[in-house]
């Protein structure tokens, strides 16, 4: 059951905390005070997200991103991911230990282009990077790629604040190979054999084979820079 108001998401039902223990309550009530500041941020770094895009379209003739999705973690997902961890449910433990509660996914068409924005992005003078992992160098052993940062990101007002946002990076092969990936493993009422996942892993590298042949035809043709062998 949703915590939230069907007529304002927002709005959160307070008489639905009954579900919770005590200290999830607690938690739950201290969240709702400052969910505002997480998403001051998320608008902050989408802002300047698309704002470097339009820079490079302008700079470069060629826009990087080609979308953006963003969202904000429920209280049910906090506590969640808190449990998951096996932290303590306290509100030290969401403002210091939870780096997504403010979560973005950038799209890009090719994988110099991500490289390029996280590039672009770690220059600005209010954002720092707390956190890289990425998954493309190294990826996981299901195939997925990604890279993954937790951006600090200082918001004013009244007062500094500084809200981290993890935002996930991928091309358009590889967000769609992540996608049908959880639908699969997720949502399929058979279990995943190990055949399944050898499957998945080499589709996978197909992809980004894929990834790197357009990024290679993108070149050539933009520059004329040709490699024939």
């Amino acid at each position: 059951m949703s915590l939230y108001s069907k007529q304002d998401p927002r709005v959160y039902k307070l008489d639905t905390l009954k579900q919770f223990s005590e200290d999830e309550k607690k938690l739950v009530i201290e969240y709702l005070k400052i969910e505002k500041y997480y998403r001051y941020a998320l608008k902050e770094m989408n802002a300047k997200i698309e704002n470097l895009d339009d820079y490079c379209e302008n700079t470069f003739a060629h826009n990087p991103i080609h979308h953006i999705e963003s969202r904000i973690k429920s209280p049910e997902n906090v506590i969640e991911k808190i449990h998951r961890r096996g932290f303590p449910v306290t509100i030290d433990t969401l403002k210091n230990l939870i780096y997504d509660v403010s979560g973005m996914r950038v799209i890009c068409h090719y994988i110099n282009d991500i490289y390029q924005i996280i590039a672009l992005l770690s220059k600005q003078k209010d954002i720092k990077v707390r956190l890289t992992k990425d998954y493309i160098v190294s990826p996981k052993p299901s195939g997925y790629r990604s890279v993954h940062i937790v951006f600090d990101i200082s918001i004013y007002f009244g007062q500094e604040i500084t809200i981290p946002v993890e935002i996930q990076f991928r091309t358009i092969a590889m967000d769609m190979w992540a996608s049908l990936e959880h639908e699969l493993r997720y949502k399929s009422n058979n279990e995943f054999t190990e055949s399944d996942k050898i499957a998945l892993k080499q589709y996978s590298d197909d992809l980004y084979q894929v990834d790197l042949n357009m990024q290679k035809l993108y070149i050539q043709k933009t520059t004329g820079d040709r490699d024939d062998d």
